[in-house]
């Protein structure tokens, strides 16, 4: 299954966050199967997931960027893993399932390891345009 193949909002926040400091989405997209077989667009797993967990899965999935890197990475996704728990992940994919792009930045840039390119990837990959 390719990216034209799915419509995963998940899927693209993962993409977009580890698609920076000098690593472009294309390069990321190289490790899609590993990072899909992992488990690491699964929510309901980031949830569950500690630091390690995650960063041995990255790993795993062929996303590694050595150690500071990829346990940086790991950190931001398990930042994303407690914004879901908190906020809930109906929630959470009820807004980044939508183009409401304040919304989106409401919900998102407070999570640490989320910023201004992050934004920019997902806004790119969900064909989210800027306001």
């Amino acid at each position: 299954m390719t990216k034209a193949q799915t419509d995963n909002p998940w899927e693209d926040l993962v993409i977009s966050i580890l698609s920076v400091n000098q690593y472009s989405l294309e390069r990321t997209y190289q490790s899609l199967e590993g990072l899909r077989n992992e488990g690491l667009f699964d929510p309901r797993r980031l949830v569950g997931w500690d630091q390690k967990e995650i960063a041995d899965r990255l790993k795993s999935a062929g996303c590694d960027r050595g150690s500071f890197m990829t346990n940086l990475f790991a950190l931001r996704l398990a930042n994303l893993g407690a914004l879901i728990e908190s906020k809930g992940i109906e929630e959470c994919a009820k807004v980044i399932s939508a183009c409401d792009t304040r919304a989106i930045e409401e919900l998102l840039l407070p999570v640490n390891g989320i910023g201004p390119k992050v934004i920019a990837n997902f806004y790119f990959l969900r064909d989210i345009p800027k306001k």
